[in-house]
């Protein structure tokens, strides 16, 4: 079959979560096209070279500024927001009435559809939550998304039906109802892997500028006041660069998956922002972790609440990080860690997308 795979461009996050399924379809003998936008799109090339073929659509005007998130803002921007859903999705129009396509999977991306096609959205963030928890504003949230709700087939989350990870992102639902809603399970193409632990602290950046780089340079100013082994992954792809800041300190502007396993797996504590991706790397490892929410994203601000107040990860708002101190109190919490296969995930989004 054609499939057109759609991946938002916010970050890595959503590229790196999407890769095994694509691996898994192309292994099938299915032929890829993948669209995307920016280092999300320059990852996938690197990780999947010419097995495939690429597309450049442009992706949402990302909300991630240096100012702090407002319910206020996030109404105000709804109509470029929708304008741009509505413009990526006469692109695809286009698209598809160039090259014909047997089956649609959009990670986050809404315009991603033809009627017609069997499409798919990947999806873990149903509904919308501020930091401070505003029930109205939520459930308007979740009805904005269940909007889209006839342009797909199935909504697939990556995470349980119960025990999850992603908590009321995906789960206790006012719209969305039983048959529309998939949980897949976690996905991750990491597996843990028996490496001697010679590294302390493993700092891993991404997301959407500026912020990325905003604690990039806060992370540069504190790091030489650690102790131990540090490696620094920029979160860069379109960078290819090894350096040493100190004798204790390498960067590298990005890794591959292998390289990223291999780190993760050595390291004693990861330092990353609290994206959904890296949560599901993190429970498949069983590593601990400091978090570093991206401000103004409410998704990773929630995943780092509702896990702190579980006693899974510590985590501290970008503006008041302490390296020093922080690492400590992180080295304190549980950690998390989930008995589900990977396999089964991918398996089961085969199934749904190409009755295999």
């Amino acid at each position: 079959m054609e499939v057109l795979f759609a991946v938002c461009s916010w970050g890595l996050g959503h590229a790196v979560r999407d890769l095994p399924l694509m691996r898994r379809i192309i292994k099938e003998g299915h032929q890829l096209t993948v669209v995307g936008k920016g280092r999300s799109l320059q990852f996938l090339k690197k990780e999947l070279k010419d097995s495939c073929s690429y597309t450049e659509i442009p992706d949402y005007s990302s909300a991630y500024s240096e100012k702090n998130f407002s319910v206020a803002k996030f109404v105000g921007s709804l109509p470029i927001y929708i304008d741009e859903i509505i413009q990526e999705h006469s692109r695809i129009r286009k698209l598809v009435k160039s090259h014909p396509y047997d089956r649609i999977v959009s990670d986050s991306r809404f315009g991603v559809y033809k009627r017609g096609i069997p499409s798919f959205f990947i999806f873990h963030q149903l509904r919308f939550i501020p930091p401070k928890r505003v029930k109205f504003f939520e459930r308007f949230t979740e009805g904005f998304n269940y909007l889209f709700k006839d342009n797909f087939d199935r909504f697939l989350v990556p995470d349980t039906k119960d025990n999850s990870l992603s908590g009321d992102l995906s789960h206790n639902l006012r719209y969305f109802k039983q048959g529309k809603v998939e949980y897949l399970g976690p996905i991750s193409d990491l597996r843990r892997k028996d490496f001697p632990q010679d590294i302390d602290y493993f700092i891993s950046l991404s997301g959407p500028e500026p912020q990325r780089s905003v604690l990039e340079r806060k992370i540069m100013d504190q790091v030489l006041s650690l102790k131990g082994r540090i490696v620094i992954t920029l979160g860069k792809p379109e960078e290819e660069k090894t350096e040493y800041l100190s004798n204790n300190i390498q960067i590298f502007s990005c890794l591959n998956r292998k390289k990223q396993e291999e780190m993760m797996n050595r390291a004693k504590l990861i330092i990353t922002r609290s994206g959904y991706t890296t949560l599901m790397e993190l429970a498949f490892l069983g590593k601990k972790a400091l978090f570093i929410p991206t401000p103004g994203q409410t998704e990773q601000i929630y995943l780092a609440d509702y896990h702190k107040n579980k006693r899974n990860f510590y985590s501290v708002s970008q503006n008041k990080l302490n390296l020093v101190k922080d690492v400590e109190k992180a080295k304190k919490y549980k950690g998390l860690s989930v008995d589900f296969s990977p396999k089964e995930t991918e398996d089961k989004f085969m199934r749904i997308v190409f009755g295999q």
